[in-house]
């Protein structure tokens, strides 16, 4: 991937089914990470009903890490959101970037302290799709690396991305 290339992002269950996808540009590329942007209402096409954000996203993905993090920007160009994706680490294939999405997350509004969020939605994953004791052990001490990162993340400035 190349600075400026336009990339697939997708989201999986963990039964393996894509169940959200939108395109974003690469913003940048090092060794441990990914950094995309997408500008304000930009399509997310969803399973079930397709949406406009009304933010702009910055998105880094860590290969090696069980979460990816996104600076979501309101129209007036504050941050709105830290908000950190509990998931499997991204796979990157050709102009796609790949995640399985584990359902639990971390949400920190500024000036608040992060949280965590969608627990009820990680649990009722974690009973369909059947995650062992030690794999919810393993996404809550990501979550509790996510709730750190979030609370000490100092964000970027809006992104500058052509619809």
């Amino acid at each position: 991937m190349k600075i400026g290339e336009r990339v697939q992002v997708k989201a999986y269950k963990s039964d393996g089914t894509c169940y959200r996808w939108w395109y974003a540009t690469v913003e940048a590329v090092e060794a441990d990470k990914i950094v995309v942007v997408t500008p304000f209402g930009h399509l997310v096409e969803a399973v079930g009903a397709d949406w406009v954000s009304e933010y702009a996203i910055r998105a880094y993905y860590w290969p090696g890490r069980w979460y990816s993090l996104l600076e979501a920007y309101a129209p007036g160009g504050e941050l709105a959101e830290i908000y950190v994706n509990i998931g499997s680490p991204v796979e990157i294939e050709d102009l796609q970037l790949r995640f399985t999405d584990y359902e639990l997350d971390v949400s920190r509004k500024p000036p608040d302290e992060a949280r965590l969020e969608d627990e009820d939605e990680f649990l009722e994953a974690a009973s369909e799709y059947g995650y062992s004791k030690e794999f919810q052990q393993a996404c809550y001490q990501a979550a509790a690396e996510a709730l750190d990162l979030a609370n000490r993340w100092v964000a970027g400035k809006v992104p500058e991305v052509e619809a």
